[in-house]
């Protein structure tokens, strides 16, 4: 007597984004592992999954390896595991091309940190810059450490820039010295302090030079979304699927960067979400209060709506 074997083909990688979202790390692991089986890759095909630590990575893996009967694939091979900053730079080099999009960008934040070092003394003495020259004392040129404390500090506030906040760098770009807040649809001039800022971003634009000064990930970014709109074949050095696994919170720019992608590859995005319920049907109780007041005729004289200051009265 033989055993009945699933001889059906395996379904195809069908381009797209799924979302599933889970309390535990375990049943994202069961569920992955499941999908994986049921919709294998090509033979030498390797399986590309973004975490957001090496220690996830090696746990993956290991449950990978377990033996079927216990829930693995008996082997874990041919499996990427990459961070999503590094993934996102070469897809963005896969999409627009390697002429456009260098293999390290001169606004990386180690890179960063030389350039700012070299910089930082020829402005110090520009105006606005007050704050900057007094965490440095009189002279910058006797200070090397703290010089390099400064540049540091000051490369990892332009690289979480980039990725955070391309709007301001854009405005700073083009002369508009100012926080915008596209959710709000304003903006405020930046406090007298912080001037310095967008003046030290156009310092190293003009130091980069006109070839290489938009190839920061903010305006790679953007140029990447123009062209992944029309995409409708997968280019060469893009995966036919990308697993995000266990990630419980991404930047805006990584989630567009997936969303593009999802045209021509499968994307499947495991959310680590602590809470067993659905987080849309929260609602706050200052919304339940605006809820009860619009329910109830108000007094003459009283607004329809409390003020957000006075809700405190209310509860």
């Amino acid at each position: 007597m033989t055993a009945n074997r699933d001889t059906s083909p395996a379904p195809a990688i069908q381009p797209g984004l799924m979302v599933v979202h889970g309390n535990r790390l375990e049943d994202l692991r069961d569920l992955l592992l499941a999908w994986l089986a049921k919709a294998p890759l090509a033979p030498l095909e390797d399986e590309l999954m973004l975490v957001q630590s090496n220690g996830i990575a090696q746990w993956l893996k290991m449950a990978l390896a377990r033996a079927p009967a216990a829930g693995g694939m008996g082997i874990s091979a041919a499996v990427d595991m990459q961070l999503p900053g590094r993934f996102l730079w070469q897809a963005y080099r896969a999409v627009l091309g390697p002429d456009a999009v260098p293999t390290a960008s001169p606004f990386d934040k180690s890179r960063l940190t030389w350039r700012l070092m070299r910089l930082l003394p020829a402005h110090l003495h520009d105006d606005g810059f007050a704050p900057l020259r007094h965490f440095l004392g009189d002279d910058a040129q006797t200070t090397p450490t703290k010089l390099f404390q400064l540049a540091g500090q000051i490369a990892d506030l332009f690289d979480q820039y980039q990725v955070y906040r391309a709007d301001w760098l854009d405005d700073w770009e083009h002369g508009r010295d100012v926080l915008c807040d596209e959710l709000r649809g304003s903006s405020s001039h930046l406090p007298t302090d912080q001037c310095w800022q967008p003046r030290l971003w156009r310092a190293l634009l003009d130091d980069v030079g006109a070839d290489a000064r938009q190839t920061h990930r903010a305006s790679v970014h953007r140029a990447f979304l123009e062209l992944a709109a029309s995409l409708d074949q997968r280019p060469a050095g893009l995966p036919c699927r990308l697993v995000v696994f266990g990630i419980s919170s991404l930047p805006q720019q990584t989630l567009e960067a997936l969303t593009a992608l999802a045209r021509v590859c499968q994307v499947l995005l495991l959310v680590a979400n602590p809470c067993r319920h659905y987080w849309a049907d929260i609602i706050e109780d200052r919304e339940l209060l605006r809820a009860q007041q619009r329910r109830h005729a108000g007094k003459p004289g009283l607004p329809p709506e409390p003020r957000f200051e006075d809700l405190h009265q209310h509860a």
